[in-house]
């Protein structure tokens, strides 16, 4: 007879694992007075008492605590996960100096082979701008790809459809598929007029998302728009962030040349969404099919990447490489890595500024990982100590290639938006000698027609134009994208 597995203290008090001593001392407090037997109240439990009291026995010192966490961390490594993970460092031995270092570290994370692939259900709101900017092919690109979605989906999906202008219309309810043709009359029916304001369609979406989100469901909005909207734009982000934390997915789609890029993909970041520049019409279909074809293929959902440092490491930078080079968002201690599919892998690259260490081996961080398996109770977790060797003498060791690779293709991402900001700040001959550099860079990679592009808007810029909506576009997507090449 097998063993119940061990009960995990922190999840019993509702707490990080990196909790501080007060915050599990008051989350003790709160749940002693809500469970205790002679509180009176209906969630009064002798037997969840014990074991709030039982936990808070182990947490609440700091030598049982101290070992309860090598406990914990030696089963969480042993146990059957939902996921591997592979993670290479940039160096297995730092000198011992007095100024601080870059370290590096690179972590693929991929679903375990015995991972159930059975589909959860797909949960789609569709928004759509409907503007006047929209009239002709743009709509007609965009209609000919709902219809398509449609017939895609499975009867046990559920999808919206929201278009918007200056308001927002629902014209679909979130629904299951069981009868398409009324859902293909209406989107038929689309038509173009009046402006452009997103947030009217966004939370429109979301409100019709949240009707059958749960976690049996991969809830996400996919927002398609042409134009820019005026004054919403923090509301815009503060309902992406929302949405984000109520693991609900947005990803973005910008048609053309004059939407706000900066906005939108800070829409999907903060919601672990994807964004795409969509040059031409015609290349909805493809871009929006790839949506729904990651959608499709998730076995676990709410990954969640769980850094704590060691007294002399911080974090200077973290970046998802894979599908798109995007920093992630850091709250509440963790990263929100979202969806993990059957078919691909998540790739993240972890920058850390370590401060003046003693000779020996040091723990720099420790990574925590957490995902569920959509409609089921199945968690995994795995941790890994980041450690390395310090030495006062260590001979010049040379990084794995792979994280050379990725570390330049991120550096170069950056390089071309520390450019833009340049220019935006009033300062062109920086701006022009950036865009330079990043012209030579990715012609090192054999990326020449997106070099090109970059020279070209390096000329604008010399001779005191302004940079191009397109040129900008084609030059920060691009760049964005050369994680998947590397």
């Amino acid at each position: 007879m097998m063993a119940e597995p061990e009960e995990d203290l922190y999840e019993v008090l509702g707490v990080s694992p990196n909790a501080s001593t007060e915050a599990i001392k008051r989350a003790y407090r709160n749940l002693a007075r809500r469970y205790h037997p002679d509180s009176g109240g209906e969630e009064a439990s002798v037997e969840h008492f014990r074991k709030i009291q039982a936990a808070y026995d182990v947490l609440g010192d700091t030598l049982r605590r101290r070992a309860y966490d090598r406990r914990r961390a030696e089963r969480l490594q042993t146990a059957p996960s939902l996921f591997t993970w592979t993670i290479q460092v940039s160096q297995q031995r730092l000198p011992v100096v007095d100024e601080e270092q870059v370290f590096y570290a690179l972590v693929d994370i991929q679903p375990a082979k015995e991972v159930r692939t059975r589909r959860a259900a797909i949960n789609l709101s569709l928004v759509i701008d409907r503007s006047t900017s929209m009239q002709g092919i743009r709509l007609d690109c965009v209609k000919a790809a709902a219809h398509q979605i449609v017939d895609s989906l499975q009867d046990t999906d559920f999808l919206s459809i929201v278009v918007f202008s200056d308001r927002a219309e629902v014209i679909v309810p979130s629904q299951a598929l069981k009868d398409r043709a009324p859902i293909h009359n209406r989107i038929a029916g689309i038509w173009a007029a009046g402006g452009t304001e997103i947030l009217h369609g966004l939370q429109a979406g979301l409100e019709q998302v949240r009707t059958f989100h749960s976690d049996k469901t991969i809830s996400h909005v996919v927002l398609l728009t042409d134009g820019q909207t005026y004054g919403d734009e923090e509301k815009c982000v503060a309902e992406a962030r929302r949405a984000g934390l109520q693991r609900v997915g947005i990803s973005t789609m910008g048609i053309g040349e004059d939407w706000n890029d900066t906005l939108l993909s800070e829409m999907a970041r903060q919601a672990s969404g994807r964004s795409a520049y969509i040059a031409h019409p015609r290349q909805i279909r493809q871009v929006l099919q790839d949506y729904i074809h990651n959608l499709r293929g998730v076995v676990v959902h709410n990954l969640r990447l769980t850094p704590r440092f060691a007294d002399r490491t911080r974090l200077e930078g973290a970046f998802r490489c894979i599908p798109q080079i995007e920093r992630l968002v850091y709250q509440d201690g963790a990263f929100e890595l979202g969806l993990l599919q059957y078919d691909s892998y998540i790739r993240l690259l972890l920058e850390l500024a370590i401060e003046p260490l003693p000779a020996g081996k040091q723990r720099l961080a420790q990574l925590e990982l957490e995902g569920t398996v959509p409609g089921t109770e199945e968690k995994g977790r795995l941790i890994y100590d980041l450690e390395t060797e310090f030495a006062p003498e260590v001979e010049e060791e040379t990084a794995p290639a792979a994280i050379i690779n990725v570390v330049n293709r991120v550096n170069l991402y950056r390089l071309q938006e520390s450019a833009w900001r340049a220019l935006e700040n009033g300062r062109p001959d920086e701006a022009r000698q950036r865009l330079e550099a990043v012209a030579t860079r990715l012609l090192d990679l054999g990326e020449q027609e997106l070099a090109h592009v970059a020279l070209l808007e390096a000329g604008r810029v010399s001779r005191g134009e302004t940079a191009s909506n397109k040129g900008l576009k084609t030059i920060r997507f691009g760049t964005r994208s050369l994680g998947m090449k590397g």
